[in-house]
């Protein structure tokens, strides 16, 4: 087919041509130019872009995130966290910076020795890496804020930051309950490691801010810094939110606990003024029928801000040091006259002894002979008379309980040799192993109560060698148990020999306000006794506070509520003697039961005299607070 093409069609053809032309032009002048740019910019500027690209690099920083918040049973805060101002040192290259200069002029405004501070700042990056900033001061005061800021350009590496910091509410209270916190410890760096932890945050260190480290801590954000080859941040930009630790109710009642310490801090002091051997005290408060932990306190106690404030040596030795452990559970004491109980639950159990048998307590019993062929005699605190075994609880008599075990050894005064040897090698081991295995399911001995602190300490056992060993154990004088073990033990007896588990916390709280985790009562065995015999033991307790002949009438006879109790007194072998107090109420029905310990009180001292009143006191309160507040049983 042919094509015709007009004059006028070359016409709009050639005007096509052209404006494709011109098109073509405009486009190849942007090229050029833009080929011209990029040649300048590599010729030109390359170095300094090759240079940037191989100095700086990105970091990625910890955000701490603040640990959760610790509150008593009634939900009043007793650990939370602050906003303070922190002074931080950051290792940098490149900008003149000396460590030694920074030092000597920062130290005493810092409040700190050059070596103490040089410890903290690690500039030669042997603790920590370099581009974690070390902490040199926590809460600083207003002045070293001010002067860090004032003179930030003569201080490279030296930041005031803003973050938030532990904050114990009521100071000494609760100390060894709550705990306090430090820096992770060398030996246990690796483990906190593999947790994702940085080297240079604090952690627990004792109480529940060490037992529940793993909920308190929370999860650190994280933020990406862009630095120079000085380690000088360039630009940064948060790429993880922190997440607030877990909270944690405690069992524990402010209002007790206050006047659990401040009973403990006035016996001491009042004994004291006569007795310069008596330092410490402790005492514990719980619900017999939940395990719940109402109060524990051991005297002196200490202050866990001053670990977030910082601390001279000399302060650390005067205000720490003499209150740091918890002697509610670290310590192990003879418990005198407060196992007696078992001793007659035992005697019981094995035949000893029935509910009606009783005997004369001319004031001593026969155990042995001495190196010279006299009679070895152990005494009861006075002559008693006729008791059986509610009496015997009652006015507490050693030839009551001595008697009980030296039947159970197969013992008597006039063995001949052999049978002496027959009693060493088979009856009094296996006479002693039995008694321990029934401690045992107290709580008692070489066992733990399973309260949720760390460093619970078991008792320990005097390794048995002859007949006194099987006496002495009758009466508290062989074996050594702590106070947490003692009040697990009369908590037994008043739940009708139901053992339950002791615990300080009873719900875990999440960052979300819901609830993680509830602790429920639970029961750790139910002792081989029958309910005949535990309401026996349970009429002799009674008796020490209800009969006029009761070693502890005098105190809480004419208490509000009816108390069951045991008092002991144990001889320490350092011329001094333990004071104890177990007890509970009411007696028909169990609320509260309390274990108190003075060790080291003057010879002769009596139990109601010393420990009485604490344990008035601790009563007293508990029952105030419930029907002020109806605290829950």
């Amino acid at each position: 087919m042919n094509v015709v093409v007009t004059n006028q069609d070359k016409e709009k053809l050639s005007g096509a041509s052209k404006r494709m032309s011109l098109l073509f032009v405009i486009i190849f002048f942007a090229l050029a130019v833009l080929i011209f740019r990029l040649s300048f910019v590599q010729l030109s500027q390359g170095e300094r872009f090759l240079a940037s690209a191989e100095t700086n690099r990105y970091i990625e920083l910890s955000i701490p995130a603040p640990r959760g918040s610790i509150y008593d049973r009634d939900k009043v805060e007793l650990v939370g966290n602050k906003p303070a101002f922190t002074i931080t040192y950051q290792i940098l290259s490149g900008v003149g910076q000396n460590p030694m200069d920074l030092i000597g002029e920062l130290h005493q405004i810092f409040e700190m020795t050059p070596e103490e501070m040089y410890e903290k700042m690690d500039p030669q990056a042997e603790k920590y890496g370099r581009t974690i900033a070390r902490k040199i001061i926590s809460d600083a005061k207003p002045q070293q804020v001010a002067y860090v800021r004032e003179h930030a350009n003569e201080l490279p590496g030296i930041n005031v930051v803003v973050e938030p910091i532990r904050s114990y509410r009521f100071n000494n209270s609760g100390s060894h309950v709550l705990g306090y916190l430090n820096n992770i410890d060398e030996e246990e760096w690796p483990s906190y490691k593999e947790k994702g932890y940085q080297q240079n945050e604090i952690v627990g260190w004792a109480g529940v801010e060490k037992q529940y480290e793993e909920y308190l801590h929370g999860q650190n954000g994280k933020l990406k810094v862009e630095v120079n080859r000085n380690y000088q941040p360039m630009q940064d930009k948060r790429t993880e939110d922190p997440v607030k630790g877990h909270d944690l109710i405690l069992t524990l009642d402010k209002d007790l606990q206050a006047a659990t310490e401040q009973a403990l801090k006035d016996q001491v002091q009042a004994l004291k003024g006569s007795v310069s051997t008596v330092e410490h005290a402790a005492a514990i408060a719980m619900n017999p029928k939940t395990g719940e932990i109402l109060s524990m306190a051991s005297y002196p106690d200490f202050d866990p801000n001053m670990y977030i404030k910082g601390f001279s040596t000399k302060e650390y030795n005067e205000q720490i040091l003499p209150g740091i452990m918890n002697r509610a559970i670290q310590q192990v004491y003879q418990p005198g006259s407060t196992v007696k109980m078992s001793t007659v639950l035992i005697g019981l159990k094995e035949g000893m002894i029935y509910p009606g048998s009783g005997l004369y307590d001319s004031g001593a019993i026969q155990v042995g002979w001495t190196i010279d062929g006299k009679p070895n005699m152990i005494a009861s605190w006075q002559a008693l008379g006729y008791v059986d075994p509610v009496k015997a609880l009652a006015v507490s008599s050693n030839v009551y309980m001595i008697d009980i075990f030296k039947r159970l050894g197969k013992y008597n005064d006039y063995m001949s040799n052999a049978e002496v040897s027959t009693f060493l090698d088979s009856y009094l081991p296996a006479s002693m192993k039995k008694i321990l295995a029934y401690h045992s399911e107290f709580g008692l001995g070489k066992v733990k109560t399973g309260v949720d602190l760390p460093y619970e300490e078991k008792g320990s056992v005097t390794e048995e060698k002859n007949a006194g060993d099987l006496a002495f154990s009758a009466i508290g004088q062989s074996e050594h148990y702590t106070l947490m073990q003692l009040a697990q033990y009369v908590s037994t007896i008043a739940n009708d020999g139901k053992r339950m588990e002791p615990h300080i916390v009873s719900e875990i709280i999440g960052p979300d306000n819901k609830s993680v985790k509830k602790f429920q009562p639970k029961m750790l065995n139910k002792i081989s006794f029958t309910d005949e015999q535990i309401d026996l033991v349970q009429r002799g307790m009674r008796d020490v506070i209800a009969q006029p002949y009761g070693t502890f009438y005098s105190v809480l006879h004419d208490f509000r509520y009816p108390v069951a109790a045991k008092t002991g007194t144990a001889e320490t072998g350092r011329g001094t003697e333990n004071s104890l107090f177990v007890g509970y109420a009411p007696y028909d029905n169990p609320e509260v039961a309390i274990a108190i310990i003075i060790p080291d009180n003057k010879k002769n001292s009596h139990s109601y005299d010393s420990v009485g009143p604490i344990a008035h006191k601790m009563f007293d309160t508990y029952f105030k607070l419930k029907e002020q507040k109806q605290l829950t049983p």
